[in-house]
């Protein structure tokens, strides 16, 4: 122990006495004339600002603004198409498809930070990203002592020594960071800026998944400084003792990363800014792509954004955007009412006044255009459902129950009551852009059919019996729903349910809970039934199948507990196959059989209805990458002429 911390003070005087490999000189003031600023609001809490624990929308959303991955997706290209980011084009793969090896950008630099250093005048440095950053970020992924959620489920049975180097750190106090020198054998620097990544088996998602910000560089500057050190006083400081020493990213002079903004302040339950960072490349707004790389249906895209005005900056340097102000929100109306009054530039229409705003027949309502307000319809890949918990003794031990239950559910009217008509009836196990969706065709449970519930519900009655959970002639017993919030539109969706589920005979008990609560209870099997969903993070049906698979529920993405045999054995088959005929055919033998056993109650595919106001240019909401934030452009001049906060 005593040997790690003073190698914690040397690397701390090293940073500051020693110039480093790929320093930048000290950068200049950005923004030379009026700073432009955004304004806008989070709908949710911020629960973490560090790239490994990213598992929820709005954090990933602030997390995409400051880091980014080897890859990302194009901005406007819609199918979503992958695009290298840090990564310096596309990898060389071994014959085997077993060893993937990147190139780096020599390019990119860090955001400014002191634990680089300080020049002469007081101004933090930055240095060069390089290889081994990749590799300390995998390492924090597999770390025991860091809750990385879905980061590590991922790659946990994909990259080669995952589990073996997770062992190891258990054995390492939280605090004892030296444990990052131990080596990942599936993640190596070859050089200062060529990554090598070995796989257990051919992995066709590994460059989706290197997309996710989960697998941000992180400098290792960042730990020996910040995690292990504290200031002193005069300008010293001082080694943390090993079990006050923090292990994830959760303050502002934590956030490191290569992105176009830096954290300036984090207040996740109420504001957080967002400042341009003065280190970031010289990038610039996308140009149309190459027709001949295109699909047709993405060279449509293509022509209706130029047509649009999307591509008007093309070639111009980003970001355009100086600070992002982002206010924690979450209920809808002083949001809406922010809008109104011209404080925030976009907003999401409150469910009671969405009839004023737009028609019939889904437009925008002439008023509101005349205004210049502007509306943006977009779906994005996601499911939301009531999963049922399968190790449930009344709902894992009756498939007839099941499908009673999303038989009597009227999913089309509770789109219009709750949500306005804003989405569709999910009919299966995937989102309807998705390969396989329209060949495995709608469950034949995905529809509202009142009398087959009652028929199943009769069935179920004797399932229960022959499973000796219900005597003969009593009913089934009262079932209980979690729902992850507390507000009015929660307590709203508990009276629906309660309703569709006594057509059948079936007393429903409602419990309401703030959103950490519900998770918990979720992942200690303490539910019967509750209200959740996936939002894709790459565009593959696997992404949506793998939360069905066995050993899954081990690793948290497996929340149903749903466990059949054939459908580990085909999931392991497709797992590995390259997209083709044969693996399409396959997806559509696995949603069928979800179909049939019904381990959720499929409610909806979400489309998103957002306002805009004129100032507030090139904005296209991007179905799965974060940080677009960058491509967006305010115009203050018209802003300022229409009456719209300017501070």
């Amino acid at each position: 122990m005593k040997v790690f911390y003073l190698l914690a003070v040397v690397v701390v005087i090293a940073l500051a006495l020693s110039p480093f490999l790929g320093l930048l000189p000290e950068p200049k003031p950005v923004v030379q004339g009026e700073e432009i600023a955004a304004y806008d609001t989070l709908p949710a809490e911020v629960k973490s600002i560090d790239p490994v624990t990213a598992g929820d929308t709005t954090s990933a959303a602030i997390q995409g603004a400051i880091y980014e991955s080897l890859y990302t997706y194009h901005y406007l290209v819609r199918p979503v198409m992958l695009a290298p980011q840090l990564a310096d084009g596309w990898p060389t793969e071994s014959q085997d498809r077993l060893t993937y090896t990147f190139k780096i950008r020599p390019d990119i630099f860090y955001q400014p930070n002191e634990c680089f250093g300080l020049y002469p005048g007081g101004k933090p440095r930055s240095r060069t990203v390089k290889a081994e950053d990749f590799v300390l970020a995998f390492k924090r992924v597999c770390d025991f002592h860091v809750d990385t959620q879905l980061a590590l489920a991922f790659i946990e049975d994909k990259i080669v020594g995952v589990a073996e180097y997770r062992a190891q750190t258990r054995k390492y106090a939280a605090g004892d960071f030296s444990r990052y020198d131990l080596p990942l054998e599936g993640v190596k620097a070859i050089d200062e800026h060529t990554l090598q990544i070995k796989l257990t088996s051919p992995w066709p998602q590994l460059l989706y998944v290197l997309a996710v910000n989960c697998y941000s560089p992180v400098p290792r500057e960042l730990i020996d400084y910040h995690f292990s050190t504290r200031p002193a006083g005069e300008g010293k400081r001082e080694p943390i003792p090993i079990r006050e020493r923090p292990t994830e990213i959760h303050v502002v002079e934590h956030a490191v990363g290569t992105g176009p903004y830096c954290l300036e302040k984090f207040d996740g339950n109420n504001l957080i800014i967002l400042r341009r960072n003065p280190q970031f490349r010289k990038e610039t707004y996308p140009e149309p792509p190459d027709p001949k790389t295109l699909t047709a249906s993405q060279k449509q895209s293509v022509e209706r954004d130029k047509a649009a005005g999307l591509y008007d900056d093309a070639g111009k340097i980003i970001p355009f955007i100086d600070v992002h102000h982002l206010k924690v929100t979450k209920e809808m109306n002083p949001m809406w009412s922010m809008f109104m009054a011209k404080q925030v530039d976009r907003a999401a229409i409150p469910q009671e006044i969405y009839s004023q705003v737009v028609t019939p027949h889904k437009d925008l309502a002439e008023r509101w255009i005349e205004r210049g307000i502007r509306l943006q319809k977009y779906s994005y890949p996601a499911l939301y459902w009531l999963a049922f918990n399968m190790d449930d003794r009344v709902l894992g031990k009756s498939k007839s129950l099941r499908q009673a239950l999303n038989l009597c559910f009227n999913v089309e009217r509770y789109v219009e009551v709750l949500y306005n008509g804003r989405g569709m009836r999910a009919v299966n196990y995937v989102p309807s852009d998705f390969e396989a969706y329209s060949e495995a065709g709608p469950s034949p449970y995905a529809r509202y059919d009142v009398q087959a519930a009652k028929e199943k519900a009769e069935q179920a009655r004797k399932e229960l019996v022959a499973a000796g959970v219900i005597q003969p002639g009593e009913d089934i017993p009262e079932l209980t729903v979690d729902f992850g919030g507390r507000d009015e539109d929660h307590r709203r969706m508990g009276d629906f349910a309660q309703q569709q589920f006594k057509q059948i005979g079936i007393r429903l008990k409602i419990e309401l809970n703030d959103w950490p609560s519900l998770q918990q209870k979720v992942n200690k099997k303490q539910v019967q039934m509750y209200s959740m969903g996936w939002h894709a993070d790459y565009p593959d049906p696997e992404n949506f199948l793998q939360l069905y698979y066995t050993p899954n529920i081990k690793r948290g993405t497996n929340n149903t507990n749903y466990s059949n045999a054939e459908f580990d054995k085909l999931y392991e088959q497709i797992a590995v196959m390259l997209p083709s005929p044969e693996r399409t055919a396959l997806y559509v033998k696995m949603i069928r059989m979800l179909n049939e056993d019904c381990p959720v109650l499929l409610l909806t595919e979400p489309v998103g209805y957002v306002l805009s106001h004129p100032w507030m240019k090139n904005y296209k909401p991007h179905p799965i990458g974060y940080g677009m934030g960058r491509y967006h452009r305010i115009d203050a001049e018209m802003r300022r002429r229409m009456g719209g906060r300017n501070k």
